[in-house]
């Protein structure tokens, strides 16, 4: 290991193999907080999110409570960080989504196409929205984790909401479509149908002989069909 000094002015700095020690330790608590996180959505993988709790999680990565409490101050702050963590890699997913778009309504297709997708490969970030959808605003604590991922949202839903206006405006979508209104019936819908297939997907397959892909394609369908311009 080597060892020196930076002289900077006003105060001098230990060194450890080119890292300051406020920067090595920064760096530690960083890959602590994201072992912590992938603990989490481990037992809430196998648990689901009202069972998992601080205890589970101290025995799981072999931390007492209090070393937890240091990096996130409740459960709710933990779910908040995973939803936030969530949002990050939907709003890329959306990002690249609308480099392969080239009307509105394309855009808003595959935004759904996108949400479809996240769910289906992330079922722990599936499970933390809909825990933290299911809380009342009220109960909502405002985290720091919560305040971001609000941010991010806004956005996410925004971009869907440009797409819609962009469609109306060169004709892809009917005129008198209610931007607000198809948002909250397309994430109801998507939400739905996700429930249902992560619950009951053994059902519709065996007993129905449907697959989840088609239950998925039918929505998109169904959404397809309320916006399209009806000639």
């Amino acid at each position: 290991m080597t060892v020196g000094y930076i002289i900077t002015i006003g105060y001098i700095s230990l060194w450890v193999n080119g890292m300051t020690i406020a920067e090595r330790k920064e760096r530690e608590k960083n890959l602590r907080r994201e072992m912590i996180l992938k603990s989490a959505k481990k037992i809430i993988a196998t648990s689901g999110v009202e069972e998992m709790s601080m205890n589970q999680l101290a025995e799981a990565t072999e931390l007492n409570k209090a070393t937890l409490y240091l990096y996130f101050a409740s459960k709710d702050d933990l779910i908040d960080a995973i939803v936030y963590e969530g949002l990050k890699i939907l709003e890329k997913n959306f990002q690249e989504s609308d480099m392969r778009s080239k009307t509105g309504l394309e855009k808003v297709l595959n935004h759904i196409n996108a949400i479809f997708a996240f769910y289906r490969e992330n079922p722990v970030y599936f499970y933390t929205f809909n825990h933290q959808e299911r809380r009342k605003a009220s109960l909502r604590m405002e985290t720091p984790f919560a305040k971001e991922g609000n941010k991010i949202a806004a956005r996410i839903f925004e971009k869907t909401a440009a797409a819609l206006r962009s469609g109306i405006k060169q004709g892809s979508i009917r005129k008198d479509v209610d931007i607000n209104a198809f948002l909250i019936l397309m994430y109801a819908q998507i939400y739905g149908v996700m429930h249902t297939i992560y619950t009951k997907e053994d059902v519709y397959r065996d007993v129905l002989s449907l697959e989840s892909a088609t239950i998925e394609r039918s929505t998109i369908e169904f959404l397809q069909y309320y916006l399209e311009v009806i000639n």
